[in-house]
């Protein structure tokens, strides 16, 4: 191509470089999408007791704990290994809708909650399986357990050893489609979206999504073998809230 003067030659230049930029802006934005879509696996991780929440911190790359024992009650897995496991196995999370279509052809939901709470209401259909029971030790912590909890109108509680024998009688076949849900449901996702808008962003609360007794279930169950584990996002507020039918026992 012939340029008359060299005025036109820095514009043709400019032109060109910008369409350069162009064109590596749109390579650029691609490659953080196709990262965006995946969640990054946990490197090092903390617990934040000021902000009762576990937060990344690589500089505990190798040394994060894996699992803790409680003062009272039985050892448990942290929930950044959960949530990088339930990442990992591509958890399917569901809302109401989809859930009921999957009920409709088959699926359990299997409600994790106390037993007095799925008696008080529960979602129409759904089976108990507590995870958690009401704290049943008599050691000296358990004691300070109830009391405190206790004095915030709260019950003390603890993990069910015999949630996994239990799960087994109430559902024999580990290939059944079972819908875990808990009274809010939570999240894997460490993203916020704005509904206004559509956009979205990472949430520094949200290093983990956000940790519930439901997405905790499915780690458990997973881990022992059941092969068709989806999770009901928002649970039964959420279910209650959108007009699902829910009953009492």
């Amino acid at each position: 191509m012939l340029v008359s003067s060299g005025l036109g030659a820095g514009r043709l230049a400019f032109a060109e470089g910008a369409q350069r930029s162009e064109r590596a802006g749109r390579r650029t934005a691609r490659s953080i999408a196709v990262r965006a879509a995946k969640e990054e696996p946990a490197k090092g991780y903390r617990f934040d007791g000021s902000m009762q929440r576990w937060v990344r911190d690589d500089r505990f790359e190798g040394k994060s704990l894996t699992t803790v024992q409680p003062l009272s009650g039985t050892a448990y897995t942290v929930w950044p290994v959960m949530w990088d496991y339930l990442n990992s196995k591509g958890l399917k999370q569901v809302e109401e809708e989809e859930a009921q279509a999957l009920v409709n052809k088959g699926a359990v939901i299997v409600d994790v909650r106390l037993a007095s709470d799925y008696k008080s209401e529960h979602i129409a259909g759904a089976i108990s399986v507590p995870m958690f029971r009401e704290t049943a030790g008599d050691g000296g912590w358990d004691k300070v357990k109830r009391f405190v909890m206790g004095s915030l109108a709260m019950k003390a509680t603890e993990r069910d050893p015999d949630f996994l024998a239990n799960m087994e009688k109430a559902v024999k076949n580990k290939r059944q489609q079972i819908i875990v849900a808990c009274a809010v449901g939570g999240t894997l996702e460490t993203v916020v979206r704005v509904a206004s808008t559509g956009k979205s962003a990472k949430d520094p609360d949200r290093s983990f999504g956000r940790e519930t007794r439901s997405l905790k279930a499915c780690y458990e169950l997973m881990q022992a073998g059941y092969s068709n584990v989806v999770h009901l996002k928002g649970g039964l507020s959420s279910w209650r809230y959108n007009g699902y039918p829910t009953e009492s026992s």
